[in-house]
């Protein structure tokens, strides 16, 4: 919410409205709305007639607005295709101020005049008038050239200037004030007298607090840091922020007059005793979800559900919660009744949890054989598989960590409460299997560097098995990847491996067993790329030149199954609306919504999807298709693993993966030349 100068009035942004509330009589009057996610409000004019707003308008560029209450007439000053937001009107309402990455693509402070120029306004002779005139009215003269000794006051008795708006030709009128290296943030404010704008930007010593007069003028390094949350005073003489990585941190003040401000910094100290009603804080947070859900969900419908009554329904069990997982179930019971993903709420257990130890983990299995334990497998590139450690497959385990083992007991209550990361495990190589052994009987003690997870491990394992099957099954004309997760990290992985297997004559795309994340236009774009061109040197081979290098020219198989959720359903649906390939295995998990995450009064968080997601399809209304919500992403050709298969280790989903891929290719209608790609 934005407070008018004289605090009479207040301004906010609520589901996609502009709203103005009388103080004196508490009426709220909406002045506007937008469909495009409402309005991000800068600040009121000084005599609080106008509002100035950065909204996206229905091309979705956003834009810088001045809007005048009464009349509700909106005045757009920035009018170009690129992002404009976080205006700001100066004091004397001459002038706006706004964030613009215009320039070079990077945000940048620009001002626009709101009247028609007269004059050059970088003429010497305009600007030596103009500071003679700012002298003699007393307005602080060359202004942000001299921050550091004064804020410029204003003149309290001054009546705000008329407001007049030209917008003919503004957009000629944007003047770039910074050069920041990496761009200017959000937060930025004015003098008292409006001849200084004071922004957090970054130079060759880092971010920092700096000046620049508004005249235009070379900016003045204040002091360094980030400086979050920082408000100045109503005066102008001093900023309060906040400081101390991405925690609460500390609430710190500055002055903003006098010489060496860094030096000047003070933590500012508090304290204050909090007594918590336990029931009315559960109550508080049930309303809290209740209505977070009720304005956040993304269909205002809510699946058909009377979301009141379902309230009502639910609050008659508050009176029986008892500690703060008995809330977390009820409402997480009511979030239900929506019938909808991505939802929950979570938080402090509200007990003390006794402490926890942790497994460290050799990597290797051990299984019994008869009366001993012997080593069934040695995970690959795990803290077992160094080629200074001599253990086999077969081999008897004696001992761990000085200790004898047998059957007969349970070896992870050692591996639960070892001394250091190097365990010493004693080993009889006379059960080695397939292999002579000359020194049966001898025990050895090898010493492994524990790990705390095998969880990456064995994935990278599964990975690297799947991989050679296709190999072997294809005899090196398929590659396989896996997509872990739709993040950035899987995303760089799998522009490294496309261009690790640029040359293999199709591809299946596995991404099963994959939560989402966003990454899904980054992939598909990949996918769908296809060669245009060569380029080609006369001593590098024919093929070396292709562009583009990173794509796959030939036959593509993506692999689901129903764990495959969120935004690896959005892929393989996106995958088939393009036309890219075919699709294996079983259906998603049709669980596709965005969402967002809110934090509650005791800590906890609630999960709220806000945005549906659709395809697009432009033979229907508004070219909207399907909803993925609850709907599933269904293969081309249906297989599952069977529990027999699972227990065989056999993967019946990627040979008919493999075997889709084969058939495509044979089929004639995807073209390739080249040598054979060499196995790896």
């Amino acid at each position: 919410p934005i407070w008018s100068p004289d605090s009479s009035k207040l301004a906010f942004s609520a589901f996609n409205s502009l709203m103005v509330a009388d103080v004196e009589s508490g009426e709220v009057t909406e002045v506007g709305t937008n469909v495009e996610r409402g309005f991000q409000i800068g600040n009121f004019s000084a005599d609080g007639d106008w509002l100035v707003y950065s909204r996206r308008n229905e091309d979705l560029d956003q834009e810088v607005y001045l809007f005048e209450i009464e009349t509700r007439i909106e005045h757009n000053l920035t009018l170009d295709p690129f992002t404009d937001s976080a205006g700001l009107i100066t004091p004397d309402g001459a002038h706006v101020v706004f964030r613009s990455n215009r320039a070079d693509g990077t945000n940048q402070l620009f001002k626009v005049s709101l009247k028609r120029l007269t004059e050059d306004p970088d003429d010497p002779v305009v600007k030596e008038r103009n500071l003679l005139e700012a002298e003699r009215l007393g307005r602080g003269g060359q202004g942000g050239n001299n921050t550091v000794g004064g804020t410029g006051d204003a003149d309290q008795d001054e009546v705000p200037a008329s407001i007049t708006v030209d917008t003919d030709g503004i957009r000629r009128r944007a003047v770039r004030l910074t050069n920041d290296n990496t761009g200017v943030g959000n937060a930025f404010f004015f003098s008292n007298n409006g001849e200084t704008i004071y922004y957090i930007g970054a130079d060759e010593g880092g971010r920092a607090l700096f000046s620049i007069p508004l005249a235009g003028g070379e900016p003045n390094r204040m002091a360094g840091g980030g400086f979050g949350g920082i408000t100045p005073t109503a005066d102008g003489s001093m900023i309060f922020f906040r400081q101390g990585g991405s925690g609460p941190g500390s609430v710190m003040s500055m002055p903003l007059r006098g010489g060496n401000l860094e030096n000047r910094q003070e933590r500012v100290e508090f304290e204050f005793t909090v007594t918590v009603d336990k029931e009315v804080e559960w109550r508080q947070i049930f309303d809290e979800a209740w209505r977070v859900m009720k304005y956040r969900f993304y269909d205002a419908d809510m699946h058909g559900v009377n979301w009141s009554s379902v309230r009502e329904r639910y609050e008659s069990l508050l009176q029986y919660v008892g500690q703060n997982q008995d809330l977390y179930d009820l409402t997480n019971e009511m979030i239900g009744e929506l019938n909808a993903s991505h939802t929950g709420v979570s938080g402090p257990s509200g007990i003390d949890q006794p402490e926890t130890y942790g497994t460290s983990e050799l990597g290797f299995e051990i299984v019994i054989d008869g009366n001993n334990y012997v080593v069934g497998h040695i995970y690959r590139n795990g803290p077992a598989d160094k080629e200074w450690i001599d253990l086999q497959v077969g081999d008897m385990v004696v001992g761990i960590d000085h200790q004898l083992v047998q059957p007969s007991q349970n070896y992870w209550q050692i591996l639960n409460h070892t001394l250091n990361d190097y365990v010493t495990v004693t080993i009889d190589p006379s059960t080695r299997t397939g292999v002579a052994n000359t020194n049966a009987g001898e025990l050895h003690d090898i010493r492994i560097r524990t790990v705390s997870s095998l969880r990456n491990i064995k994935y990278e394992e599964w990975v690297e098995s799947n991989r050679k099957y296709v190999e072997e099954v294809s005899a090196g004309q398929i590659a396989y990847v896996h997509i872990r997760s739709m993040n950035q990290p899987s995303l760089v992985r799998f522009q490294n491996e496309i261009n690790r297997f640029w040359n293999a004559k199709g591809i299946v795309v596995d991404i099963r067993y994959n939560g989402g994340g966003n990454i899904d236009q980054q992939l598909l774009d990949i996918l769908e790329r296809r060669p245009y061109e060569f380029w080609n040197n006369r001593y590098a081979g024919e093929q070396s030149g292709r562009r583009p290098r990173q794509a796959i020219a030939g036959p593509k198989v993506m692999l689901i199954n129903r764990r495959s959720g969120s935004d690896s359903e959005v892929t393989p649906m996106g995958f088939r609306d393009l036309g890219l390939g075919r699709i294996v295995g079983t259906p998603t998990s049709g669980a596709v919504i965005a969402t967002g995450s809110y934090t509650l009064i005791n800590g906890g968080r609630i999960r709220t999807p806000g945005s549906l997601v659709v395809t697009y399809d432009p033979e229907r209304p508004g070219n909207r298709g399907i909803n993925l919500e609850n709907y599933g992403v269904a293969p081309d050709v249906q297989v599952e693993n069977s529990p027999q298969d699972e227990l065989a280790g056999f993967d019946r989903e990627l040979k008919e993966a493999v075997d889709e891929v084969l058939r495509m290719l044979a089929s004639g209608e995807w073209q390739y030349s080249g040598t054979v790609r060499p196995r790896r």
